[in-house]
């Protein structure tokens, strides 16, 4: 009886809200048509379920949902476009909530309050990589995690010496982890047979972790010569900007011209400080929580390896760091030298001395 009634309906001319709140297992639903809750339901996490439901109770609408970036990416959003619905990925920090909210926080209360921001025009979708780019910036995160993980092992060795008041011969510098250094390493033996294979199994994933790094970073950079080779040439040109973070900034910014001006580029990395004025009081705050933490690194290491290289930078550096923390003057270099790097890949040109 509801499919026969419901082909009698026409919804032309409105426009219905879905809020989801997206799990593997279900999403939560809530549906706004006309400034009334419609229904609020849990169904599989299918977006083709939920278009058979609008169209078979509200045909003719047009529909807008919106749900929060998270652990299952985007395949869910384009999907979702495909049907014929306009949904948005949002960021979970721009979705206004009460106190009450917060402390009340489920899946249904979720789902209601995204979609009476979506109503309200209070969301703006992040941006979205096309399929292929996304899987580039996923093997470029990837190796940022091998390199982590590869920092950890060196760091349990380092620690496992010191515990065990092991000192390296002076002239092997752990430091650098040279061949021979890692050859000692090797051929080092604890007076029990119980350290020595403790001290053998930490190298095992010293070499491991190694061997996936140097993997992980050959792909990516065979990628980078294969799909953007100009602008990974163009890059490498500004001083302070390597192979690795060149293909950082090409991976997690993806299209510059999607910034509208360094400002927002710089919102965007988390190079501005964060606000909290009261009154007459505007005390100086640290960095923004709000980052692209890849980016943030990567901008912050090339800004320190900018100082050899570039003599400007580094007297703008030995005058400021008497007054200020270098923590402070590292990071307004690195924002001058996320200036360049706008310059160079808007204006598709190699890096020429005193750019600004």
């Amino acid at each position: 009886m509801q499919n026969k009634t419901s082909k009698n309906l026409d919804f032309s001319g409105h426009n219905v809200y879905v809020g989801l709140d997206v799990h593997g297992a279900s999403w939560s639903v809530n549906i706004l048509i006309d400034e009334i809750e419609h229904r609020k339901f849990t169904q599989p996490p299918d977006p083709i379920v939920l278009h058979n439901y609008l169209v078979r109770n509200f045909p003719g609408a047009t529909y807008y949902s919106a749900y929060e970036c998270g652990f299952c990416g985007y395949h869910h959003h384009r999907r979702l476009l495909e049907l014929g619905i306009n949904n948005i990925v949002i960021n979970p920090a721009d979705l206004p909530v009460t106190d009450k909210e917060k402390i009340n926080k489920k899946d249904p209360v979720d789902s209601r309050r995204i979609s009476r921001a979506l109503q309200n025009k209070q969301l703006k979708g992040i941006h979205i990589f096309n399929p292929e780019h996304e899987q580039f910036r996923s093997l470029n995160r990837m190796r940022c995690k091998a390199a982590k993980e590869h920092r950890r092992v060196k760091n349990r060795i380092r620690s496992f010496l010191y515990y065990y008041g092991i000192t390296p011969p002076p002239e092997l510098n752990p430091e650098y982890w040279t061949i021979a250094f890692v050859n000692w390493l090797k051929q080092l033996k604890l007076p029990d047979q119980a350290g020595t294979l403790s001290l053998e199994y930490i190298l095992d994933s010293y070499q491991d972790t190694k061997d996936l790094l140097l993997k992980v970073s050959r792909h990516l950079r065979q990628q980078v010569k294969l799909h953007y080779p100009d602008i990974y040439k163009r890059l490498k040109t500004i001083p302070g900007i390597g192979p690795i973070n060149a293909m950082c900034l090409i991976a997690e910014i993806g299209d510059m011209s999607r910034f509208k001006s360094c400002k927002h580029l710089a919102s965007f990395v988390g190079l501005v400080p964060r606000s909290h004025q009261s009154g007459p009081k505007d005390p100086n705050c640290s960095l923004t929580y709000r980052s692209n933490k890849y980016l943030r690194t990567a901008l912050v290491e090339s800004a320190w390896m900018a100082l050899r290289f570039d003599p400007a930078l580094l007297q703008y550096y030995k005058e400021r760091i008497v007054k200020h923390k270098s923590q402070i003057v590292i990071t307004k270099i690195a924002h001058k030298l996320l200036n360049r790097i706008r310059y160079v890949w808007l204006n598709k040109n190699t890096y020429q001395t005193g750019l600004g």
